[in-house]
């Protein structure tokens, strides 16, 4: 059957004719015009899909911003000497301005959407801005509640240690606008501001901490050694006191003092609140190594005060007696304890009075026979060969015993000698026969000048609740002196102890805190030695590369909130192990290696180039209105500097370790716990050469502006400061910043 082809087709040669191609032709360009449509408007879509993506980017490049950039601004939080209403006005403007809201902020710095207009952001809210919300932030900033726990509600970033930043880009544009619809892109970052775990960049010292379990006071008898008695003190922490206060318990103060020597040695526990207080003076203070320490050690002769014992029986101008013995200050500046514990030396004189049975009644500075041509001397620092002469001042209350005082001569300290210091009594007399007679009355009394083995120790006295019976005096006299007893009886013996208080952030107007970081001899330096093969002055002027870490934080599993060592003796390294050969370890170093020899010569160095070079960094703490000098003068400059004090840029604001006291007692290569790190403001240090190094410098905390350099053992003063660093140079820990506390804090970056 013939092929018939139709009319789209040649019947002869069976292909189509060219009307029936022109007619396919323009069917696949119509369906090539309709993909390209659909390709072109897909395109369009995808186009404007992404230009979405690109704004939301932007929006978290903005929020990360604004959430670091207010971050730094947690510095005047604290709600003891800051401002935390300007803290968080300080905070939210600083968010602001790197976060792109017009609307908040017209000068906002950072405008990378493409209708910069268009972005709100609402700082630390439950919810994202919404079209009909205000543009200010009324309503919605401050009602994030960041944990979802009742007991910690919804709050600004001071209290909440928390700043979360979320944006919203109003109605971001389209490119083609193809799409029947417009998106908000939404984006967050939220920091938390929690304590430092982990850091490098400080400073090569370490600043010893006192928070003891105990405090005891032992009684030794210092002719044979005997312990005699020990008083488990109480802690009365008052805060109008300078120093954490120990005192004997009203049950505990009845004490024989069997003879003429009684020292009194302070025992200091670290962990045990009832340490061993029996057996002898070594075996005491010999218990749990590095967690106990006696101040000012464990001979018999190293108590830290003294009480001197004395008898009733009758004197002779041969044989007299001496009864009281009583110190006084002269010109001692130290109001607390002297003068028989004293902090410093400086520019302090002390006199004497004591009460001698001579067997002679009245006065026996005449020559016989009215008298016994009488004449007593102290002798001590200051006095010389000659002795500080004490006159005759009256009769006592018993017969016979006649009072002695220094008037116009008086013992002098050297502020050079320090420690323990040595007072007695010489006499003369003539007999009514002619005979002379003379002696001396040794060691009758020991002042004590605070040194390396009195260690924390700012405050020590005697006291007692023993007087006198108004009715019979001569039967129950007053008690003259709680340093001089009768001994023999029972008597109450009240000591009070005052400890370097726990370190803390104080009020900027107080005066700066001292701290002696080294001593001319070598020993007990609080210098750390915190990068291999640098040497201590270089450690100063650029800080510590290596990376260390906490020793004291709450190692139990599950946590529990309390702090415990993880490594108080620091066992785990052996002598050379530290500082380690690399600067970053895994994981870093719960201790630091000490630094051994005279630092003084590096020290000055080290601080003179950070501080010094090319010129003197100014002064920039705060001042108390009226004073002199540098800075602000008032309360609103006060929460000006702590608000807005560019930190980062100050060379006078370092990093220090704390550190465990008791930790630097010993010698030679040793090493000390990193107990936390803390911020502080350098506000002067030691001289290099014979001049004060900058002029606006603070005057040292001891001497004042009557700078001594022979009496400068390698000081640096200021203040301590609780801000959040500034770099990466740090690693969090779980708990969050508590501004009234000392400790670094570091901004993480959580959401």
């Amino acid at each position: 059957m013939p092929r018939i082809w139709g009319d789209r087709g040649s019947r002869r040669t069976g292909r189509p004719t060219h009307a029936a191609v022109r007619e396919e032709r323009g069917a696949i360009l119509v369906l090539f015009s309709l993909v390209l449509g659909l390709i072109l408007l897909m395109s369009a879509i995808v186009v404007d899909i992404g230009n979405w993506n690109v704004h939301a980017k932007r929006l978290q490049t903005l929020v990360d911003a604004g959430a670091f950039a207010g971050a730094t601004k947690f510095v005047g939080c604290s709600f003891q000497f800051g401002d935390p209403v300007a803290a968080n006005a300080a905070i939210k403007g600083m968010a602001l301005g790197y976060s792109g809201d017009t609307a908040r902020d017209p000068a906002t710095l950072n405008l990378q959407e493409q209708e910069p207009e268009d972005v709100r952001v609402v700082l630390n809210s439950a919810r994202y801005w919404a079209d009909g919300d205000p543009t200010t932030g009324i309503g919605l900033d401050d009602t994030l509640d960041h944990d979802n726990s009742p007991l910690t509600p919804a709050g600004d970033p001071c209290s909440t240690k928390t700043l979360d930043v979320k944006a919203t880009d109003d109605d971001a544009p389209l490119l083609f606008g193809f799409l029947p619809m417009v998106i908000d892109p939404k984006r967050k970052a939220r920091v938390e501001i929690r304590q430092i775990k982990e850091q490098s960049g400080m400073l090569p010292w370490a600043v010893p901490d006192l928070e003891p379990e105990a405090v005891v006071a032992i009684f030794v008898d210092e002719i044979n050694g005997a312990v005699i008695a020990s008083q488990l003190l109480m802690k009365d922490d008052l805060v109008s006191l300078p120093f954490s206060e120990w005192k004997t318990s009203a049950l505990d103060e009845t004490v024989d003092i069997p003879n003429e020597n009684t020292g009194v040695v302070i025992l200091v526990s670290k962990v045990d609140d009832d340490p061993m207080r029996t057996g002898t003076l070594a075996q005491i203070c010999g218990q749990d190594p590095g967690l106990v320490t006696c101040y000012a050690g464990s001979g018999q002769n190293d108590g830290l005060t003294f009480i001197h014992g004395w008898s009733d029986l009758p004197g002779t101008p041969a044989v007299p007696q001496i009864r009281d013995v009583s110190l006084f200050a002269v010109t001692c500046a130290d109001d607390f304890s002297a003068p028989y514990f004293l902090r410093s030396a400086e520019d302090c004189s002390l006199g004497a009075e004591a009460v001698i049975d001579f067997g002679f009644d009245p006065n026996p500075t005449p020559a016989p026979p009215t008298g016994i041509r009488a004449v007593v001397k102290l002798r001590g620092p200051g006095c010389g060969n000659q002795g500080c002469t004490m006159a005759f001042a009256g009769q006592a209350s018993a017969q016979n015993e006649s009072i002695w005082r220094t008037t116009n001569q008086i013992s002098t300290l050297d502020p050079r000698n320090l420690g323990r210091q040595n007072y007695s009594i010489s006499w003369q007399t003539e007999s009514p026969t002619g005979a002379s007679h003379s002696g001396t009355f040794s060691g009758v009394a020991h002042p004590y000048v605070a040194d390396e083995r009195s260690g924390p120790i700012d405050y020590l006295k005697v006291t007692t609740s023993d007087d006198s019976n108004p009715a019979s005096p001569a039967v129950d006299p007053p008690v003259r002196d709680p340093n001089s007893r009768n001994y023999g009886p029972p008597l109450s013996v009240i000591v009070t102890v005052g400890l370097r208080k726990p370190l803390r952030i104080e009020d900027p107007l107080v005066p700066p805190m001292l701290l002696r970081v080294a001593s001319p001899s070598g020993s007990q330096n609080q210098a750390f030695d915190c990068d291999k093969g640098v040497n201590f002055a270089n450690e100063i002027e650029n800080g510590c590369m290596t990376t260390y870490g906490l020793n004291y934080d709450d190692w139990d599993v599950p946590k529990d909130g309390d702090k415990e060592w993880a490594d108080i003796l620091c066992d785990r390294y052996a002598n050379g192990d530290l500082p380690p050969d690399s600067v970053t370890n895994t994981p870093a170093p719960i201790c630091v290696g000490v630094e051994t020899g005279d630092k003084i010569g590096q020290f000055r160095q080290g601080l003179s180039k950070r501080f010094e070079t090319p010129t003197c960094w100014p002064n920039n703490w705060p001042k108390d209105q009226g004073a002199p000098g540098h800075g602000v003068e008032d309360d609103a400059g006060i929460n000006d500097f702590f608000t807005n004090h560019d930190f980062a840029n100050d060379p006078r604001y370092v990093t220090l370790i704390i550190t465990d006291y008791g930790t630097f007692q010993g010698s030679g290569n040793d090493q000390v716990p990193v107990k936390y790190f803390a911020g502080f403001y350098a506000t002067g240090w030691d001289v290099v050469g014979q001049v004060k190094s900058c002029l606006d410098n603070d005057p040292h905390p001891w001497y004042g502006s009557t700078y001594r350099k022979s009496l400068d053992n390698g000081d640096v003063w200021g203040h301590f400061v609780n801000i959040v660093v500034f770099s990466a140079a740090g690693r969090a820990n779980d708990q969050l910043c508590n501004f009234d506390e000392l400790g670094n804090c570091i901004a993480v970056l959580v959401e």
